[in-house]
């Protein structure tokens, strides 16, 4: 199924290719262009976090490790919580654990997932949607986390992990996911400065492992042994790209194949354009959600922002990533995204305004 999934996908990359070579005839070359494009963007988020983490690996087996050595719940749990997978989650995760199934289930589900709404889509959101909005996000988040261990627990069973140890590992989860929901309800602005700060912190550690590795490379002079080798990094970052590429024109042909269907999502979820239209670019990324929050109806924010938590990124940059480097799970990664994204659309939609001004 996964060779199902990548030999599509390359398909749909050359075709994108051939549209370009005859001027973008059916605009689809508007999908590579902007998947390649984003490979300056993706080399200045990515390459100095995966250079520094065999260093936050070793940090981490010294210190961390030791802590939990006489506890049943996996270290790599609150890891993956907290970074998302393109960010250094996975590599750090492999580093620590010698369980395939546990690096599978917390270094690819929960980092992509968990981890990445922290490190990554939360601070994002934060940082672009107006003041107004804020609330209606903060819900609408809410009920993505809230839905979490559900998703997760599928993906623990469809990786063949004993239904005990799930949870177990699980734990971890539930009691970050609590810990996020009463913060963002009762104390939103300080959880929202919390994010803010984890995010910039992630960002200077990155920048940091930028500049040494730059440095490094320009001069020959090693200054932090134990970087992960740049060729490796700009190889990840390049395939990504080129992914990326392939996921646009994909999702620009859906958009037109299935333009009645669409149409009929609109009646369906009883949202407008803007948001149906939100919602399947967020597959790609979270970020055409929140640049675009103010044409989204109130309904649509919610729906968005809840399936921002776990349905984003599935066919975008993540898959690439997956794909690079957890092939044999690309379609358990999908499923589980999906299934939780979804799960917390449903919850989403159940909250009708009235319900929500009881909340607030």
């Amino acid at each position: 199924m996964e060779k199902i999934m990548l030999y599509s996908i390359g398909i749909f990359f050359l075709v994108g290719v051939i549209d370009y070579i005859f001027g973008g005839k059916y605009g689809l070359s508007k999908g590579i262009e902007s998947g390649i494009k984003s490979m300056g963007s993706l080399a200045l988020s990515m390459i100095g976090i995966l250079s520094i983490t065999p260093i936050i690996s070793d940090l981490i087996i010294k210190y961390i490790l030791t802590i939990f050595k006489n506890i049943l719940v996996d270290p790599t749990i609150i890891v993956s919580s907290f970074i998302a997978v393109d960010m250094g989650g996975y590599k750090i995760v492999q580093s620590i654990s010698t369980d395939q199934g546990i690096i599978y289930f917390s270094g690819i589900l929960i980092s992509s997932i968990l981890g990445c709404t922290i490190s990554f889509t939360l601070p994002l959101a934060l940082g672009i949607v107006k003041e107004k909005n804020i609330d209606i996000l903060c819900k609408g988040i809410l009920c993505g986390i809230v839905v979490l261990p559900i998703g997760l627990l599928a993906g623990g069973i469809l990786l063949k992990i004993k239904l005990s140890l799930i949870l177990i590992n699980l734990m971890p989860i539930v009691i970050i996911s609590i810990f996020i929901v009463i913060g963002l309800y009762k104390k939103p602005n300080k959880m929202i400065i919390c994010f803010k700060y984890l995010a910039k912190f992630i960002m200077i550690l990155g920048l940091i492992g930028l500049g040494v590795q730059g440095f490094t490379s320009i001069t020959g002079v090693v200054i932090i042994k134990n970087l992960l080798a740049l060729e490796e990094t700009l190889t990840i970052v390049g395939k990504i790209a080129i992914f990326l590429a392939g996921a646009n024109v994909m999702l620009e042909i859906i958009k037109v194949v299935f333009k009645n269907k669409i149409a009929m999502l609109e009646k369906v979820l009883n949202i407008n354009s803007a948001s149906v239209g939100a919602l399947i670019g967020s597959l790609a990324s979270a970020v055409i959600v929140f640049t675009n929050f103010d044409e989204l109806d109130d309904r649509g924010k919610l729906v968005c922002s809840a399936f921002s938590v776990a349905g984003a990124y599935v066919f975008g940059g993540q898959l690439g990533y997956v794909v690079i480097e957890a092939k044999d799970i690309t379609l358990i990664y999908i499923l589980v995204k999906l299934i939780s994204g979804f799960l917390g659309v449903s919850l989403a939609l159940k909250l009708s305004k009235k319900e929500l001004r009881k909340i607030s």
